[in-house]
């Protein structure tokens, strides 16, 4: 039987509880007191006796009530508490002053691998974050996500530690936090990730490019490393991301990285991670690499024929052994990730000339995928340029939704060195300058800046020799020409890659703000 009973606080007011009680030869369980109120657990009591124990106790002074009660203020906090901490995805130890175990949640138990029950009294000396326990527990400082590595499960985990106090803000524990790093990698994901990219969303109507997406599409299936070979411009990087989508990994992390655009002294702390003063600069804590982060997913090598030899003998042994060791560690972790590569260059004649190795080449080219530059698929140049003018005109609010013929003869004629990605930018380029529903020739910036014809041919350098005034001359010709063409100050702008301010800053330098 358990009870509640409001009250006024008074000495000599549990003594009185007591008495009846014991008077009733009533066997007291527990007596919890707190502010404005005393339960009261007993044994014994049968149901014909409840009615007068309470109506005894209602009247010890000070006693304003008495009611049953499901549970003691202790056992309901017990009971939320474990409600909380069974709630939470983080693993959660307490630890005493003398470093032993004395709670751990489920998520701990999972994280860490051992029982709940197993690790209840165990010290923690021997665990790789004892340091940091020992530490709070001395100084009463807390840490905050350290990554760390744990032993019995050979991988990182991300730990806090906070420190739990008396009355007289003395520290008689610690609270452990730990984060299974997958967990961590799994909302970086969520926060970070673009959409999703799959084989439909490719645009394509030449039949050279539906095959390629079928059989790519096979390929997804595979866990084999993946080559993509073609120019610049292609979407090598498009049909790798789909590729990731269209497999096994496609809940996994999709991890791009150029290797063209990081200098070689971080390429090699970007893809396989760092311990914490393993180098000048180094972040505190250490820092996982790219093959940690895309484990259990994808990571696309771009640019692979620009890494270093020192760095391919590297990447061969982690795709050798998926095993992969932070600089300044003695540890490796385990990986499991597929690659996937690309480049424009020509890996064979590279591996001649001793600049790529012959044996990462090989393990590389297990599944070669080469696409096809815009030039060999004229099929595809007109429903691209639909697609992106419906794009951008959708994005700029522009009322444009066609081509004229003349303008699509123009795209389709032309060689698109630049391949998909210079044919975007023509088109996006295009939607700025139009003026009205369809686009037209005039519209269509093809190649260099000298896309219309060239007013450098009309100056006669002899008439004079310094530098300066043969390159005003030369501004001058190409925005009296771009004016004549296009008729707007704005216009010309968008075509010179020109703020407004600066072409009307130039536009009255040279005297052609009325023509």
């Amino acid at each position: 039987m358990r009870l509640r009973m409001p009250c006024s606080d008074r000495i000599g007011l549990v003594r009185d509880i007591s008495i009846i009680l014991e008077e009733r030869k009533i066997n007291i369980v527990t007596i919890e007191v707190e502010q404005g109120a005393v339960f009261l657990e007993c044994q014994g009591v049968l149901q014909k006796d409840a009615k007068e124990l309470i109506e005894a106790l209602e009247r010890v002074a000070d006693v304003h009530s008495v009611e049953i009660t499901r549970f003691m203020p202790s056992k309901e906090r017990v009971e939320q508490l474990d409600a909380v901490l069974t709630s939470v995805r983080d693993g959660i130890l307490v630890v005493n002053c003398d470093g032993s175990i004395i709670q751990c949640n489920a998520a701990a138990a999972r994280i860490l691998k051992i029982s709940s029950r197993t690790m209840i009294g165990q010290s923690i000396e021997n665990s790789s974050w004892n340091a940091l326990v020992a530490e709070t527990l001395k100084t009463g400082c807390s840490y905050k996500d350290q990554e760390m590595f744990v032993e019995c499960i050979s991988s990182y985990c991300v730990i806090s530690t906070v420190p739990l106090k008396d009355t007289n803000n003395e520290v008689i524990g610690v609270v452990t936090v730990l984060r299974d790093i997958g967990d961590v990698r799994e909302l970086v994901k969520k926060m970070t990730a673009s959409l999703p990219v799959d084989f439909g969303d490719i645009t394509c109507d030449s039949m050279v490019m539906k095959e390629l997406i079928l059989q790519s599409r096979r390929y997804a299936l595979s866990d084999s490393t993946v080559l993509i070979r073609g120019e610049t411009g292609t979407g090598k990087e498009l049909f790798a991301r789909a590729l990731h989508s269209g497999s096994a990994r496609s809940q996994g992390t999709f991890v791009p990285i150029n290797c063209a655009a990081i200098p070689e002294t971080l390429m090699e702390s970007e893809l396989f991670g760092y311990e914490e003063g393993a180098f000048t600069g180094a972040v505190k804590g250490g820092k996982p690499g790219l093959f940690e982060l895309s484990n259990g997913g994808t990571l696309f090598l771009d640019e692979i024929g620009e890494m270093s030899v020192h760095l391919q003998v590297k990447l061969l042994r982690v795709l050798q052994e998926r095993r992969v060791r932070r600089l300044g560690s003695s540890r490796e972790v385990a990986v499991d990730v597929r690659v996937i590569t690309a480049t424009n260059r020509n890996l064979e004649d590279m591996v001649v000339r001793g600049a790529f190795r012959e044996d990462l080449y090989y393990r590389l080219n297990v599944i070669p995928l080469t696409i096809p530059p815009l030039r060999e698929r004229p099929e595809d140049i007109g429903l691209l340029a639909e697609y992106f003018l419906q794009r951008f005109a959708d994005k700029m609010r522009r009322p444009v939704n066609g081509f004229s013929k003349e303008a699509l003869e123009r795209l389709e004629q032309y060689n698109w060195p630049g391949n998909v990605r210079e044919l975007e930018n023509v088109i996006e380029r295009a939607v700025n300058l139009v003026e009205g529903s369809k686009v037209r020739p005039e519209h269509i910036c093809l190649g260099r800046i000298a896309a219309t014809a060239n007013p450098l041919s009309t100056i006669q350098f002899e008439t004079y020799q310094s530098l300066k005034e043969r390159l005003a001359e030369a501004e001058r010709a190409i925005l009296k020409e771009t004016l004549r063409r296009y008729r707007s100050s704005r216009r010309v702008g968008s075509v010179l890659d020109l703020s407004h301010t600066a072409v009307l800053k130039k536009l009255r330098k040279y005297n052609l703000a009325n023509e």
